[in-house]
């Protein structure tokens, strides 16, 4: 039996107020639909004539206290905003709705807006970070998406700005000397922290979608294969020689065919749990940024040919392990067809980083 959710409104006025570029009542709204629910009762009054509202695909709203009986209900403040996990644990399971609830971190009250905007900050990042991402990346782009939250910028504006960004910062790697190399390593590097934010915004705001995923995913990979061809070619016009231009050509490819086959694999049914795993994992590994890092020291130091060796080889490598686990999924795959009615997920690009 469904479980409806009933919205008991305390403070009207705080249904409107907007946080982290939505209002209260959309966020609660959405926030529910990806929970599970499908019937929303908001015990208090109606929106004016005309306003525009988000709802959620799939949702019914319905306003005023429901009568007794009929459907089973959970209860929650309006002004008290759910993590989704916490809630969908609580309507999976009503009798554990209570602990599920009251698990630290797991609901804020809208009021005071700081404590709420936080606690909103924190379930922007994603768990697929790496450590730098993570302990570096994430604070200051949580910081520019705090302060896009509330304005009109989109997460695929993100995306094609902080791209834009990385495809500027490889074209200085044609220049063959130290400083134009040093700032295109920074410019990949400020790619890198940007490209966290279309994702952020996404997931705060339930602007996730397949085509920003794939947006990022690709755009990614066009900056990473753009940095080593211009590597490649300003080597080549440094030392004359072809073999940097084959380094490059190596990095390009390898690049460019573990994304093609990570990609593929997720348009894809799910196949088994476990190969496909692995390719999660490989689609984690090409989302991210800690090699940035490494970058930035080696074109500090002048040491920037080494970077483009190594990327040359460990792409080669992870597109030959790409396709092993890739031919293992699809060997695993026979004998077990995919189970209808199977729930997918929100996309991680964007989002997911993002």
């Amino acid at each position: 039996m469904s479980v409806e959710l009933l919205l008991t409104v305390s403070d009207p006025a705080a249904l409107s107020r907007r946080l982290a570029g939505m209002t209260v009542i959309e966020r609660q709204l959405f926030t529910a639909r990806r929970a599970g629910v499908r019937t929303v009762w908001v015990d208090g009054p109606a929106p004016a004539q005309g306003s525009r509202m988000r709802v959620p695909a799939g949702l019914e709203v319905r306003w005023g206290r429901p009568a007794p009986g009929g459907a089973r209900r959970l209860s929650l403040p309006a002004e008290r905003l759910v993590r989704v996990d916490a809630l969908a644990e609580a309507v999976r399971s009503p009798a554990a709705a209570e602990a599920a609830l009251s698990k630290p971190g797991a609901a804020v009250d809208v009021a005071p807006p700081g404590p709420a905007l936080r606690w909103l900050l924190a379930t922007g990042t994603k768990s697929q970070d790496g450590f730098m991402a993570r302990n570096f990346d994430r604070h200051i782009s949580l910081a520019v998406s705090r302060f896009l939250l509330p304005t009109p910028v989109t997460p695929n504006m993100m995306t094609v700005l902080s791209s834009l960004i990385g495809l500027f910062g490889a074209a200085f790697f044609l220049r063959p000397a130290h400083g134009p190399r040093l700032a295109g390593a920074l410019l990949i590097w400020l790619h890198s922290v940007l490209d966290g934010c279309d994702g952020e915004l996404a997931r705060l705001r339930f602007q996730e979608s397949a085509a920003g995923a794939t947006i990022d995913f690709w755009g990614d990979n066009l900056v990473h294969v753009a940095l080593f061809s211009c590597m490649a070619w300003g080597f080549f016009k440094a030392d004359q020689s072809f073999l940097p231009l084959l380094c490059g050509a190596a990095a390009a490819v390898g690049t460019l065919g573990s994304a093609a086959l990570v990609y593929a694999s997720k348009r894809k049914p799910a196949k088994t749990q476990t190969a496909g795993s692995f390719l999660q994992r490989l689609e984690d590994a090409l989302a991210a940024r800690d090699f940035i890092y490494l970058l930035v020291f080696l074109a500090y130091i002048d040491r920037t040919y080494e970077f483009l060796w190594a990327a040359a080889v460990g792409s080669l490598l992870f597109l030959i392990m790409t396709l092993y686990l890739g031919g293992q999924n699809e060997q695993a795959s026979q004998p077990y067809p995919r189970p209808e009615g199977q729930v997918g997920h929100p996309a991680s690009g964007h989002g997911g980083g993002l």
